[in-house]
């Protein structure tokens, strides 16, 4: 999803980073679901998790997290790596499969990445 966005960003919307295209869609995919705030919290338990670039803003106080978060996600900040990108993404993936379900998720995500091809990079062929 990172890299969809990041080809998808380049030509379309260069201000933005690709970390922060794919948080805005989950949210805007997710939120009908868990609502604004729970995809917030979310999203903040997840760089509790996921340790990395982003575990400092689990400190941070719920009201004021996920805007640190987002800002941080927009930032063109090399320090940003994808690979703290992508793990802050996937922990929030598997916490919103434990919330909803996997089949939830899967159609939630679907939804957000409809012009992918293929297996869905977040599915196992198990």
């Amino acid at each position: 999803m990172l890299a969809h966005e990041g080809a998808a960003g380049s030509a379309g919307e260069p201000e933005t980073t690709a970390a922060s295209r794919v948080y805005d869609k989950i949210h805007a995919h997710t939120a009908p679901l868990v609502g604004s705030i729970g995809v917030q919290l979310l999203f903040l338990r997840s760089a509790k998790l996921a340790k990395g670039d982003f575990e400092c803003f689990a400190e941070v106080s719920s009201l004021e997290g996920p805007t640190k978060l987002r800002e941080r996600l927009q930032a063109k900040d090399p320090a940003v790596t994808m690979e703290s990108a992508a793990m802050l993404f996937a922990t929030f993936f598997a916490l919103l499969t434990t919330f909803i379900g996997e089949r939830l998720t899967n159609q939630v995500l679907r939804s957000a990445w409809s012009t992918l091809e293929g297996a869905a990079p977040w599915e196992t062929n198990e």
